[in-house]
């Protein structure tokens, strides 16, 4: 599997035939971005949102679109780096991902795009995230991972 980093946020790309990996937050965001992108519409969207940020656990949109996302209490309240339990469960986060995406997804090409704002992305929690796929097996279905910093 080939991990590689992006230098920017990832609304600039043609990202078709990718499964999408961001922060559960509607408005402004990348998940906001690429759903709409897709043709869903803003209550579906953060419907969504809602939903993941209320049960505290990763979820999906598939098969109706190729994106999935976390908690966004990760980058937003909890983003320090000093709390170790904190990045655990961030990583536990990205290991459902990986188990939801080897049992049903399917997607072989994954972009992680976990900005919330304008500013990169935490080296924390991208050096975490290549660390889960890196160490978390995500069998054969994954041939490349992008993590947008």
């Amino acid at each position: 599997m080939k991990i590689r980093y992006l230098k920017q946020d990832s609304s600039q790309g043609n990202w078709d035939g990718w499964h999408l990996l961001t922060v559960a937050e509607s408005g402004f965001s990348m998940l906001d971005h690429f759903a709409s992108e897709l043709g869903l519409d803003g209550a579906t969207i953060h419907q969504f949102a809602d939903r993941i940020n209320a049960t505290n656990e990763s979820g999906s949109l598939h098969p109706r679109a190729p994106i999935s996302a976390i908690p966004c209490r990760y980058l937003r309240e909890l983003a320090e780096p000093e709390n170790e339990s904190v990045m655990n469960e961030f990583q536990r986060q990205i290991e459902d991902f990986i188990e939801a995406n080897s049992r049903t997804i399917q997607a072989t090409r994954i972009l992680v795009d976990l900005h919330v704002s304008p500013e990169p992305v935490p080296a924390h929690f991208v050096k975490a995230t290549k660390e889960v796929f890196s160490n978390f097996n995500p069998g054969e279905v994954v041939k490349e991972v992008v993590i947008a910093v």
